[in-house]
């Protein structure tokens, strides 16, 4: 690694290099020097293939922030700095794939499981003010890094064609989920149509608004988004949505026992609270209308993923057991009805 990080204008004599996170899709190190405290990360081009677009798109975001966030007098909240290499570039491409580096905020840190209502709260929050500083980008300076990524129409396309070559599971073991999808597709593609008839704004959204994504200081207050690498055009209910079913949930994303998977409303009420103190301002009546369809939206999206996956083999989620993606299926799909059964009191 420490020929790699030659690239880079780092400050200090390097003392060490350690694996970092429990992260999926890239592999990152913790970078001690002399002087400073980094993290370099080498990115999956597999999963984004278009490197240059996506650092493109993180440099342009990350540099806006730093001059909208004072601007708006949210003085506590910070943005990700990116490290130059030697020629003024933000990543490089060694033999060993492309990597990138960030100064590392070691007195923020992040949780994959809030452990109170506070902390959703903060976390939404920040992802609010994360929506509103970037409100006057124009989204189509933005690359899309990756295309169709919470199109609905897509997703179903994807399994369509799926289950036209089914092959690799017998049909009796994902029949009911199967037979789902339609029934729940028909209440949710109206999210899809607010995007692709454009009936409410197209904003600079992050796309991936897990809890994890966001930094808390001692404090527990939300000081930081991160992972920016799906920072795109899309709309407000794709990073709402996505917090709902990530922090909303009574159970992980690949509970079994679905009597363990619920809505959280403690939970629901304060991220909505949160991230509407962080954005509510901005907002148009007709995004508000259909904030209380997003949560399922984005769940049923992520449970038609883990079964388009299941039925086509498990090709692309890691799993640990066979029927794993199919479990995450059900996961995902049982919050969905939840969601959708308690959507007049979620208003």
């Amino acid at each position: 690694m420490r020929h790699i990080l030659e690239h880079f204008q780092i400050r200090g004599v390097v003392t060490s290099i350690e694996l970092f996170g429990s992260g999926h899709i890239h592999t990152t190190y913790e970078v001690v020097t002399t002087k400073a405290h980094y993290l370099l990360q080498k990115i999956n081009d597999s999963v984004f293939n278009e490197v240059a677009a996506m650092m493109l798109n993180i440099y342009k975001v990350t540099n806006y922030l730093s001059v909208s966030f004072p601007k708006l007098g949210y003085d506590n909240q910070e943005t990700l700095r990116l490290v130059e290499t030697l020629k003024g570039q933000y990543f490089v491409q060694v033999t060993e794939g492309y990597f990138r580096m960030f100064d590392f905020k070691s007195n923020l840190k992040s949780f994959d499981i809030p452990t109170s209502d506070d902390q959703v709260f903060e976390g939404a929050k920040s992802y609010g003010y994360f929506l509103k500083a970037l409100g006057e980008f124009e989204p189509a300076e933005l690359a899309i890094t990756i295309p169709d990524f919470h199109n609905l129409a897509h997703r179903l396309d994807q399994f369509n064609l799926a289950l036209s070559k089914l092959k690799h599971v017998p049909s009796h073991e994902a029949a009911h989920e199967i037979k789902m999808v339609n029934e729940l597709a028909d209440r949710l593609l109206p999210i899809w149509y607010l995007h692709s008839q454009e009936k409410v704004p197209i904003r600079v959204t992050h796309n991936d608004t897990k809890f994890n994504n966001v930094l808390l200081d001692g404090s527990n207050r939300g000081r930081c988004v991160i992972d920016l690498d799906t920072v795109m055009p899309g709309i407000v209910h794709y990073d709402f949505g996505d917090g709902i079913r990530s922090t909303a949930s009574t159970a992980k994303e690949d509970e079994s026992d679905l009597q363990l998977v619920n809505l959280d409303r403690e939970r629901y009420h304060a991220f909505k609270a949160g991230y509407m103190e962080g954005a509510a301002d901005i907002l148009k009546d007709e995004e508000k209308a259909f904030l209380s369809l997003s949560g399922a939206y984005m769940a049923f999206i992520m449970g038609l993923r883990f079964l388009t996956d299941f039925i086509s083999g498990n090709i692309y989620y890691r799993i640990d057991y066979p029927h794993h993606n199919l479990d995450r299926c059900r996961n995902q799909f049982r919050l969905t009805h939840e969601i959708l059964a308690q959507r007049k009191d979620l208003k």
